[in-house]
């Protein structure tokens, strides 16, 4: 809304009209409440119904719904999920060049339908809230700024320092007031800092610019759940119904593969002939189908076709190499056939992939109880009790090779122990949990965790692994309250206390809470003194609050722990040339390299060391190779702007850190930075809102204040001038350049008796500046220069 639509809206609100904007502006709570019933998730299908990706969308009309074309661009058929319901979706208009297509979606009525705000009535810092779809966990809201408006593809986009991530493109981009400015689409910085946003134009001229759609497949409507519908069915070892179910998916879906793989698992015991001939269907239909092959390989060992399965199997492992029951499978055969070392690398492989599956921590029992190593084959098998409690072919296993091996008493309580106490699927569950976490499948992580608390709630590695989940998707109270659940539980290992404490220390520390951080990482460090982890924390802590010699301390222990890196010599040396220690500094930092040639904050460190100290040339090069690794970055274009400024290279310099607050609007030295290298280049204009933005992210920062201050004196803004150079004077009161800048100003101001005061003072330090002053005074030819003593 422009200038006079505004007063207009005011002229009709004061007489209680019609068109009068009285719509409130929300919090992000109420924001979300009010707009996301017009957001939805958007689900992308292949051909074999197999789900292939998913985006978000906004309704702009009825039955109309907007996204990005990248969103549904090559698949075979869309589902659009509208709180409870589902709905089918049919790709209908795209301006493909900007990535914005239209779909029509018969029966959705959402409300309320967003009024548009288009682009020339945006402001640069403006709250803005995102809504949509992120990681597939639910609609939620993000807020941020909107950072700029900018060029991208030679049209105007908006840039927005709002989170986003895989499955936000699509949503909405919305103001306060429940406005629609734009469509998320683009993630630019490794750190979610800043995104691409389509305008709300771009949707208002889909009509005018639009191309039809691609035909895409009609999505038939609610279907059954057939793979997880057969998957809990033979769970439930409701076999008749699970043969009965797979047939019918199959005659739905007759060129599903999974459809033919599990009519073989359906059919395999009765049935072995039409088990395989539809397996062998299954993997005509899609020769990447490692489940089929393996199910394949498993009958024909069965029917004593022991070579082609092994080929089979070997398929199916080239196919899917992290899938540890290919693994176990062939260390069962390589037992079989003797061959146990054989067979002890390839359950190791297995567990190593899925360190929470019992059967492969069984068949490892199996294993080392045939090589005669009992003490490990017992720990295996205990291993896979406690994932599996009620699983009495593990218990005997167990039992009898404590048995064997003089252990009667503890053979009868293997056997005879009563798990009924802790349910038998928690730790499973919390194992799972901790898999899908390394492998960073949060969704599935999070799931399996919070299924575990749901069984178990007293369960510390449940809560401990949510928190690690919480915290690895950015939602950080949640995390904190996750660990606080954790600490509340916690065992009566101090190991584990003090990773708890340290995770949670670190959460803190991102929430802004530097105090509690502090309090709960240094109270890991003395219950765990020997972790590397936990003293990792209380350094980076340390480097936040610039106490080096707290760093050095920390990250001394960490350089001496198993779990150093090259990135933690580099934190190291950076302290130590900190503290003046320059020689060692260079010995760390150049071990530190060694280690990690190609860590971005190993060359980071490399860069402040060498600028610091003057070669400006090396840190020059550094920088340039870490933004090779992270262009992204915005404190590496600041470093590499800060170099090219102090080699004189100005044009080059005002570039590279323009890029840096592009990408980082709130990074102080990159303002700075920035500032004086247009004052340098005498565009006095830039200077002084680069400048003024820099202290207002950081008003202690002094030489933001003096460069500041040069700029107005140099502009003739004297008493401008004057007033950030006492605040200068205020901090350090005999700061020669600003006693300085405050003489000049004086003069410019025909203060006679006020510059001569200041200059006695600058003269008293340094007769050299005072002379230099006074040269400066004359030759720009201000008034009573001439009179101040030489």
């Amino acid at each position: 809304m422009n200038k006079v639509q505004q007063a207009v809206s005011i002229f009709l609100c004061l007489l209680g009209l019609p068109g009068c904007e009285t719509r409130a502006e929300y919090d992000a709570e109420g924001l979300f409440k009010y707009v996301s019933p017009s957001v939805v998730t958007i689900i992308a299908f292949d051909e074999k119904g197999q789900q292939e990706g998913q985006g978000s969308g906004v309704a702009i009309d009825k039955d109309r719904i907007v996204t990005n074309c990248h969103v549904v661009r090559e698949t075979h058929s869309l589902k659009v999920t509208a709180g409870d319901h589902d709905y089918a979706a049919t790709w209908t208009q795209a301006d493909p060049t900007r990535d914005i297509c239209l779909l029509s979606v018969e029966g959705l009525t959402p409300m309320p339908l967003p009024e548009f705000r288009l682009l020339d009535d945006l402001k640069i810092g403006e709250t803005v809230y995102a809504v949509g779809n992120p990681l597939g966990f639910g609609l939620s809201v993000n807020s941020g700024l909107i950072s700029s408006i900018s060029p991208y593809r030679d049209e105007q986009v908006i840039l927005a320092s709002v989170p986003l991530s895989p499955g936000s493109s699509g949503g909405g981009l919305f103001d306060s007031r429940g406005r629609l400015l734009g469509i998320t689409t683009a993630i630019l910085s490794a750190g979610q800092n800043l995104n691409i946003v389509l305008p709300a134009n771009w949707v208002t001229e889909l009509n005018k610019r639009g191309v039809a759609a691609p035909a895409v497949a009609e999505f038939p409507g609610p279907e059954p759940h057939w793979m997880e519908e057969a998957q809990a069915l033979q769970a439930a070892a409701k076999l008749s119904e699970f043969e009965k179910h797979v047939r019918n998916w199959r005659a739905a879906q007759p060129d599903s593969s999974m459809a033919a793989a599990y009519l073989g698992v359906a059919t395999i015991t009765q049935n072995s002939a039409e088990s395989e001939a539809a397996l062998r269907d299954a993997v005509r239909l899609d020769d990447r189908n490692e489940f089929a092959w393996f199910v394949l390989a498993k009958l024909l060992y069965s029917q004593g076709h022991k070579n082609e399965a092994k080929q089979i199997l070997q398929k199916a492992e080239q196919i899917a190499p992290t899938q540890g029951n290919l693994y176990t499978t062939k260390a069962e055969w390589l037992l079989e056939d003797g061959k146990l070392k054989e067979a002890y690398s390839a359950v190791q492989q297995a567990i190593r992939l899925e360190p929470g599956v019992s059967d492969h921590w069984r068949i490892l029992g199996m294993v080392t109880d045939r090589l005669n190593q009992a003490d490990e084959s017992a720990k295996a098998f205990r291993t896979a009790l406690r994932l599996n409690p009620l699983d009495d072919k593990i218990k005997q296993a167990l039992s009898n090779v404590l048995a064997r091996n003089g252990n009667p008493d503890a053979a009868h309580l293997a056997i005879g122990k009563n798990t009924d106490n802790n349910p038998s699927s928690a730790g499973t569950l919390v194992s799972m949990g901790f898999t899908e976490s390394n492998r960073k499948h949060y969704a599935d992580a999070e799931k399996a965790f919070r299924k575990a608390i749901e069984i178990a709630p007293e369960t510390t590695n449940a809560w401990t692994g949510l928190g690690g989940v919480l915290q690895s998707t950015n939602r950080l109270k949640e995390a904190e309250q996750a660990y606080d659940k954790a600490y509340t539980l916690r065992p009566d290992n101090p190991k584990i206390v003090a990773e708890i404490l340290a995770n949670r220390g670190n959460v803190k520390s991102k929430l802004g809470d530097k105090q509690g951080a502090l309090q709960d990482i240094q109270a890991a460090v003395r219950l765990d003194p020997s972790s590397g982890n936990v003293w990792r924390s209380l350094g980076i802590l340390k480097q936040e609050n610039r106490d080096y010699k707290g760093v050095v301390e920390a990250f001394s222990k960490v350089v001496n722990s198993e779990v150093a890196d090259g990135a933690d010599w580099a934190s190291l040396g950076e302290a130590l040339e900190m503290l003046g220690e320059k020689k060692q500094a260079l010995e760390t930092l150049e071990k530190a390299e060694k280690l990690a040639p190609n860590n971005a904050l190993v060359l980071q460190r490399l860069t402040g060391y060498y600028g610091r100290n003057g070669d400006l040339q090396k840190a020059l090069a550094y920088i340039e190779r870490a933004l090779k690794i992270d262009p992204s970055t915005a404190v590496n274009w600041s470093s590499k702007g800060y170099a090219l400024l102090k080699l004189g290279r100005l044009p080059e310099a005002v570039s590279a850190l323009e890029t840096a607050t592009n990408l980082d609007p709130q990074l102080p030295n990159a303002w700075i930075n920035l500032g004086e290298a247009h004052m340098r280049s005498n565009n006095l204009g830039k200077a002084i809102p680069s400048l003024e933005k820099a202290i207002t992210l950081a008003p202690a920062a002094l030489d933001a204040r003096l460069y500041l201050a040069q700029s107005y004196l140099n502009s003739r803004q004297a008493e401008k001038a004057r007033t950030h150079a006492n605040v200068a004077l205020k901090a350090q009161p005999e700061l020669p350049q600003a006693l300085a800048i405050v003489t000049l100003a004086y003069l410019m101001d025909n203060n006679r008796d006020a510059a001569l005061t200041n200059y006695h003072k600058i003269k008293a330090r340094s007769p050299q500046l005072a002379q230099s002053v006074k040269a400066m005074a004359v030759s720009q030819g201000v008034s009573g220069a001439q009179a101040l003593p030489d």
